[in-house]
């Protein structure tokens, strides 16, 4: 599938955001950031999130053994969507999405109520 709108360095700058603290390199370096480059480095963003939080839970608060796997979970997930990406794939997580409005929202009511 050939995608006329994006070119391909774009589509794979959006698929190395996937691979672990590359999309930090890339929020930090990259002059002019696409909104796709922002959608993808948001999404690996809020996945290690989930990640570090689940691990934390599972190995010392439920003392539970099992990071190993809960890390080629993570693994799995994250080479799932540098696949559909780099694929031209269209990735949308609309809870990932529904949140993210939510807290902006939330974050600009506080502001408001602070002037």
């Amino acid at each position: 599938m050939e995608n006329n709108n994006k070119s391909n360095s774009d589509n794979f700058k959006n698929a190395l955001c996937y691979i672990p603290f590359v999309s930090i390199v890339l929020f930090f370096t990259e002059q002019k950031k696409s909104k796709d480059l922002m959608k993808h480095i948001k999404y690996w963003s809020y996945l290690l999130f989930a990640f570090v939080l689940i691990r934390f839970i599972v190995v010392w608060i439920l003392m539970i053994p099992i990071s190993w796997l809960l890390f080629l979970v993570y693994i799995w997930i994250t080479g799932f969507f540098w696949y559909k990406v780099y694929s031209w794939e269209d990735v949308d997580i609309e809870y990932i999405d529904e949140f993210d409005e939510k807290l902006k929202e939330n974050m600009g009511n506080s502001n408001n109520k602070e002037k």
